[in-house]
């Protein structure tokens, strides 16, 4: 690999494609000495996850011979991946590992007391970087000797798609796999509150029946998805926890907004709270219909700003020689 000044290595190369390449856009691109290296998980290219523990392994060795800095998009191995970049890249290459999970809601390896220790003790020099405020408390928290540095999720504006007319119905559209994070209930009470003419529907894997809703239990893939937010008026985000919504974000660059909960990371994609909720069904019914009256130039111009604020960020807080 060519000589490069930041190496992103992308762990999730199905999952996090277009993350990736937002990062990539929000450090400057080529331009900037930036360059990008993928693996895929299991999930996309099949095999075990010791496989794909080997081809991370292999794109970090490929990555310290860039004699760049290193940037790690998520853990395989959780804590252990900070005590494994720091063994494969040496003493001499400063690297970094993005933790979108501190806390993860399903199963995962490495976040227990003892992978913590060995992260800390082994990877201290390895830098941390979370998405949101929360993050960062749960992972000083759950590492009191440790810290990281908090910088905005990319956003990679795009351009509005043309829609070949609009539904009378107002679309709401809830997108991405169950989780036990998600609030059913709320989605339950929606749909005896909303008004007419609606179209609410749940799109993703695992999703329970819902009174009200049309739940559709399907993968979604990186095109579908776009299609489902841009044919949408609203994108609706009924989590209870959660460090930060790449769901929210995408309907945001593709100019539909996207409600939320108050208080969560979501406050920081927008300049006021019009799309965010409170505890009450109500509030989100006001959101919603925000929501539903704003313009996709406006909400584009929202997303333009927060893709400047940043890229500003990361090329201020990330700072490499």
């Amino acid at each position: 690999m060519s000589s490069a000044r930041i190496v992103v290595v992308n762990t999730l190369g199905g999952a996090l494609h277009h993350y990736s390449a937002a990062l990539v856009a929000t450090l400057g691109g080529d331009a900037a000495g930036v360059r990008l290296i993928s693996v895929d998980e299991p999930s996309a290219a099949g095999g075990s996850a010791l496989a794909w523990l080997g081809r991370t392994l292999r794109a970090l060795i490929r990555a310290r011979r860039s004699g760049g800095h290193v940037l790690v998009t998520w853990p395989v191995l959780g804590h252990l991946d900070r005590a494994v970049m720091r063994l494969v890249l040496g003493g001499r290459v400063d690297a970094a590992i993005v933790v979108h999970d501190p806390r993860p809601l399903v199963h995962a390896r490495g976040y227990g007391r003892v992978a913590r220790w060995a992260g800390g003790f082994l990877g201290r020099r390895v830098r941390m970087i979370v998405h949101s405020e929360s993050a960062r408390a749960d992972l000083q928290a759950d590492c009191p000797g440790d810290s990281a540095l908090l910088l905005p999720h990319p956003v990679a504006p795009r351009p509005l798609a043309v829609r070949s007319s609009r539904s009378e119905a107002c679309v709401v559209r809830v997108l991405g796999q169950y989780k036990p994070d998600r609030d059913v209930d709320l989605l339950r009470a929606l749909a005896d509150r909303l008004p007419e003419p609606r179209r609410l529907e749940v799109i993703g894997r695992g999703w329970p029946i819902i009174d009200g809703w049309e739940v559709r239990d399907a993968f979604v893939d990186e095109a579908e998805l776009d299609r489902l937010i841009a044919t949408a008026d609203v994108v609706l985000v009924p989590y209870r926890r959660f460090y930060q919504s790449g769901v929210a974000i995408r309907a945001l660059e593709l100019g539909t907004p996207a409600v939320g909960p108050a208080g969560s990371s979501m406050t920081d994609l927008y300049p006021d709270d019009r799309y965010l909720a409170g505890d009450s069904v109500e509030s989100w019914c006001a959101a919603i219909g925000q929501a539903t009256a704003a313009s996709r130039d406006g909400t584009a111009a929202v997303a333009r700003a927060a893709d400047a604020r940043a890229r500003e960020a990361w090329q201020r807080g990330y700072a490499v020689s």
